[in-house]
């Protein structure tokens, strides 16, 4: 019912005092600096200086974390090495260069490719798109958190900000690397999983991971649907199995608290590959079963006693979007069928379904009547079809923004539920907005 909290709502609130600013001394030598803005960024103090890891993604909140390791060490930040090249955990990179004029900046040669995928591309609806799944454009009383990091703020996370030349890399590596500054020594390798340019950070001194966003407390965005290129999901379970190969005694996620105990990071890596491991392997075995992906996105689940596992609950990524993005990233779009091929054309398709329904409006009154009975989806596939066919299209697109809504608020999984919203209110705007013309003619 409209108006009353949920059980995912709830959820997700009861992860608010885990995500909050927090400035952890992790061990003698590494502070991690969580919940200032929305992702994780560290700090490991040598003998003669600091080097960072990851820069945060605000240059105000940054600073901040800056100042609050100045109660700690006033040795110079002389490094930063960067994990990806997402703005989230670059951008906040001026409050060091502010610092430190000749900071040098570390990253692997293949930095930044999935931003230059879609510039290259020409793929600007992935703007819209981010903003949407962020939420940057709801009021406060729509969002909650992120799942995995406080709430984004409108206007406080840069989407398609081209970065600042002074926070760019100044030192690249091929594939490895040793960076040797202040007494730090960080052993830094590629390990492709959420991007391409995804590195692991290693300071075997005090035997502690960085595994940049290849890890989080919750299910992996194994596909952002703000849009982005395959994220190739087997080369990610195989990344995970790199990081626990290590033995780490401590590991910092590129978002949420870092998890710390021999132990407890080795049953948490051993979790995280058995459920990622579980959902490909499932996926392939229905692929070959000739299976389609709308099949597979209802019927692929995590193993039984991971399902409801605190590290793999779908509060950032989706289980059942992995599985869609695994069937188009090994086989392409074609799901098998061949009446898919080519399939008739929305407007035509929608006509004949009206035909046989017995009309437009007779749609309408399903719609209508599949949401007061709490078939929100329903009731907006319905919808669609009259949307399709310019039918009572103010009254259609409101009663979509409704059912969109109400999906919202029964979904667990932040982007998808701060999507739906947004797109519920640019419905409501639209409607407003054709209203205006009407009267203006």
């Amino acid at each position: 019912m409209v108006g009353s909290e949920t059980a995912a709502t709830r959820e997700l609130r009861s992860l608010d005092p885990s995500l909050g600013r927090r400035f952890v001394r992790l061990t003698n030598r590494v502070f991690v600096a969580a919940g200032y803005g929305v992702s994780t960024f560290s700090f490991v103090v040598g003998d003669s200086g600091v080097v960072a890891v990851d820069a945060g993604g605000s240059p105000g909140t940054s600073a901040e974390a800056i100042a609050e390791l100045r109660r700690h060490t006033d040795l110079p930040i002389l490094g930063l090495v960067y994990t990806h090249g997402h703005l989230d955990h670059t951008h906040g990179a001026t409050a060091f260069t502010d610092e430190n004029p000749a900071i040098e900046i570390w990253a692997i040669k293949p930095f930044g490719t999935e931003g230059r995928f879609l510039a290259r591309n020409g793929a600007d609806i992935a703007l819209q798109r981010s903003l949407r799944q962020f939420g940057n454009l709801l009021p406060p009383q729509k969002k909650i958190n992120t799942g995995v990091a406080p709430s984004v703020v409108s206007g406080n996370t840069p989407v398609n900000v081209v970065p600042e030349p002074r926070i760019r890399p100044r030192k690249r590596f091929e594939t490895d690397a040793t960076i040797r500054l202040g007494g730090v020594t960080l052993a830094v390798s590629h390990n492709p999983g959420e991007t391409d340019d995804q590195v692991l950070v290693w300071f075997e001194q005090d035997r502690v991971a960085f595994c940049g966003d290849n890890m989080y407390r919750s299910w992996p965005n194994l596909y952002a649907i703000r849009g982005t290129q395959y994220r190739d999901v087997r080369g990610w379970c195989e990344a995970i199995d790199r990081i626990r190969a290590l033995d780490p005694h401590h590991l910092v996620m590129g978002h949420s608290l870092p998890i710390s105990g021999a132990a407890e990071v080795d049953e948490a890596l051993e979790v995280y590959s058995r459920g990622l491991w579980g959902v490909y392997n499932a996926t392939i075995e229905g692929i070959n079963a000739g299976k389609t992906p709308d099949e597979l996105a209802h019927e692929v689940r995590l193993p039984d006693d991971l399902a409801d596992h605190p590290l793999l609950r779908e509060y950032y990524g989706n289980v059942a979007w992995s599985v869609r993005a695994i069937f188009s990233g090994v086989l392409g779009w074609f799901d098998g069928n061949p009446a898919t091929l080519n399939p008739l054309h929305p407007g035509d398709r929608a006509r004949r379904i009206a035909d046989l329904a017995g009309g437009a409006d007779v749609l309408f009154g399903e719609a209508a009547a599949a949401l007061a009975a709490g078939e929100a989806q329903w009731a907006a596939e319905l919808c669609d079809l009259l949307l399709a066919l310019d039918s009572r299209s103010d009254e259609v697109r409101a009663l979509k923004a409704d059912a969109l809504d109400e999906l919202a608020r029964n979904m667990l999984t932040t982007t998808g539920r701060n999507y739906l919203h947004t797109y519920a209110e640019e419905l409501r705007a639209s409607s407003v907005g054709e209203r205006a013309a009407a009267a203006g003619r």
